[in-house]
């Protein structure tokens, strides 16, 4: 699979890249210029050998012989850049001294000095070749002075300057590739800083994002996504009006539908219309705790630019009040419905109305499931940052794998041969995310029975 291409990546690319080719190119034309100045240095380092050999040149009783001391011969011999080689030829060409092997100069000599490149004793060297006016007798003539040495040197010394022309330029473009990289993602920090934003907003959140810090050429899409935000909350909006709208228009009906049900069982004496009036009693209700839980849910939910009215309240108040007015209907089932923690005192910031929803949804789902003969139990369990509330059952348990499934709306655990509607958790988890809070499902005590837990921070 590519990787994906960056911002950061490609403005790399379309910098460093283009110093890279110039760097190379430079490092062609500067090798050029180092090697024409160091050329130009060691010819004239030659050219001063063979004119210092030259004034040496003496005639003597018509013979030409060349007057070295030992050390400049010695000198010649163990230089810095390496041994010099020098011949000196007469006037007819004849042999006057030095190394008879070196290369002889180009053909026709052209002017006095003329510089050239040979090999000499398989080495290949620099010659410089010097003519230089000698009276030998009546007659005026011209020596020969050669003088020759290893281009070795002159390689060192062209390929050492550079290196020293290349690792500036080098490090330069490193650094220069590394200020990019930085000066890129300081550029992108808004983006990084706007992700950062999305990633940590509620899925309830559509606000606007903010746009005002973010540099120019961000905004536009900051505009647009600001766009959509506010389209998805209008129509999520008209959904849950609709939802809302729909339950609320099917209460009336459906009470009407009861009452009329409950009359007809009073005045009628059939076996077997009571039986289906009786059934059509229980469809009736299931239908009307339907209606009013798609009503909690559409409440639940806030909707784009809609906050819920919060204010601070007593949750084990209201834990033990919800808990109360559930005891009838619990004993009705032969439930035990008890409540463990303090009885006022723990302050958190909440919509009563949808808090108490949610104790009643907790309370009848724990009560609707469990067994004749069991237990419930609502309990408040404070700390130093938060109040915990939990409602624990010892009924049959749901298995881990469906734990998550069960706070989807009208999701519902098979077999469990009760009517329910499949909203009750869901309904318990949207009032949680709306305070702020998580619904988490866990299994009883022994790995019997079930616990809802959500925890909710204490009042400032």
């Amino acid at each position: 699979m590519p990787r994906p291409r960056t911002l950061r990546r490609q403005l790399l690319v379309w910098l460093v890249g283009p110093l890279a080719v110039l760097w190379s190119v430079s490092t062609v034309v500067d090798y050029d210029i180092a090697n024409r100045f160091v050329n130009l240095a060691y010819d004239r380092g030659l050219l001063d050998n063979a004119l210092d050999i030259g004034r040496q040149v003496k005639v003597l009783n018509g013979q030409i012989y060349v007057d070295l001391p030992k050390v400049a011969i010695d000198m010649l011999e163990s230089g810095e850049q390496g041994r010099v080689y020098y011949l000196v030829t007469g006037p007819e060409g004849e042999y006057v001294t030095g190394e008879p092997g070196l290369p002889a100069p180009p053909d026709p000599f052209s002017g006095k000095v003329n510089y050239y490149d040979g090999d000499y004793d398989g080495k290949p060297v620099r010659v410089v070749a010097v003519q230089l006016p000698v009276e030998s007798g009546k007659e005026q003539g011209f020596v020969l002075v050669q003088v020759a040495e290893s281009r070795a040197a002159r390689v060192e010394f062209a390929q050492l300057i550079m290196i020293r022309m290349m690792l500036p330029q080098a490090i330069l473009i490193v650094l220069t590739a590394l200020l990019v990289w930085y000066a890129v993602g300081r550029g992108l920090a808004p983006l990084a800083s706007l992700q950062r934003e999305i990633a940590s907003r509620s899925h309830r959140d559509l606000s606007a994002l903010p746009e005002e810090q973010a540099p120019r050429e961000v905004q536009p899409l900051i505009r647009a996504m600001n766009g959509l935000l506010e389209r998805l909350g209008r129509a999520i909006t008209a959904q849950q009006r609709f939802v809302a709208d729909a339950a609320h228009q099917l209460r009336t009906p459906i009470a009407g539908i009861k009452t009329q049900t409950e009359l007809a069982l009073r005045q009628t004496q059939s076996q077997e219309a009571q039986a289906a009036l009786k059934q059509l009693e229980a469809a009736t209700e299931q239908t009307t705790r339907l209606v009013n839980q798609l009503l909690s849910l559409a409440r639940a939910e806030p909707s784009a630019g809609r906050a819920h009215a919060t204010e601070r309240l007593d949750l084990a108040q209201l834990a033990r009040d919800a808990t109360t007015e559930w005891v009838p209907r619990a004993l009705a089932r032969d439930i035990d419905l008890g409540f463990e923690g303090p009885s006022n005192g723990e302050r958190v910031e909440g919509d009563p109305f949808l808090l108490k929803e949610m104790l009643n949804n907790l309370l009848d789902n724990a009560v609707r499931y469990t067994q004749s003969g069991g237990a419930v139990t609502m309990r408040v369990i404070p700390d130093a940052r938060e109040v915990a509330l939990s409602v624990e059952d010892n009924g049959p348990g749901i298995p881990e794998s469906e734990r998550e499934r069960v706070f989807e709306r009208f999701g519902r655990v098979l077999g469990t041969g009760v009517d329910g509607c499949g909203l009750g958790l869901a309904i318990v988890r949207e009032i949680a995310q709306c305070h702020g809070a998580e619904a988490v499902l866990t299994g009883g005590a022994h790995g019997a029975g079930t616990v809802v837990r959500v925890a909710f921070a204490r009042a400032a």
